[in-house]
């Protein structure tokens, strides 16, 4: 009988230990990773990339992506290339409904792409060339493409890999 009554002590420090850990584990931080890519093209038109992720263990588990398209204020017709820029932006991101937006502020358009389930989105796409005084717009739409970037929510990827990884594609993370 008195086997019984010494269980009870060591009973409690082993189910205090294990809500212990359960607390530790619930509330883990996750990684945010921040990369940044900025490219001037033609007739300087300069396109800013952020991509900010969120990694939890070893993969990601939401990604936000803004991308900045400024036209230079010297550019004679700089409302109807922001137009276009604009429209072409807002067809190519369709697919990811209201996930993605697509603003005109000032003299730059701003996409804003905000994503937490299995979407994918395409990174380093876009690019811009003068045609005799007309801003030309090439996005390129194929994810399979070794010339763009695709991440998705759910790529295996640790928090180095990835930086390392958008590093050997001309980003800068933090």
């Amino acid at each position: 009988m008195s086997t019984r009554k010494s269980m009870k002590l060591p009973v409690v420090i082993t189910f205090l230990f294990i809500c212990i850990i359960v607390y530790l584990f619930m509330n883990i931080k996750q990684t945010v990773v921040v990369c940044e890519k900025v490219t001037t093209y033609d007739a300087d038109i300069k396109l800013t990339e952020t991509v900010v992720s969120n990694m939890d263990g070893k993969k990601i588990t939401s990604l936000s992506v803004t991308k900045k398209i400024t036209v230079p204020e010297k550019y004679s017709r700089q409302q109807e290339a922001l137009n276009g820029i604009k429209n072409s932006m807002d067809y190519t991101t369709a697919y990811l409904g209201n996930k993605a937006s697509c603003i005109i502020s000032g003299n730059s358009v701003v996409v804003d792409i905000d994503i937490s389930n299995n979407e994918l989105v395409l990174l380093d796409n876009v690019s811009f060339y003068d045609n005799d005084g007309e801003i030309g717009i090439h996005i390129d739409t194929n994810t399979k493409s070794s010339e763009v970037i695709t991440l998705q929510v759910g790529d295996a990827y640790t928090d180095g890999e990835l930086m390392m990884y958008l590093k050997n594609h001309g980003y800068s993370c933090k």
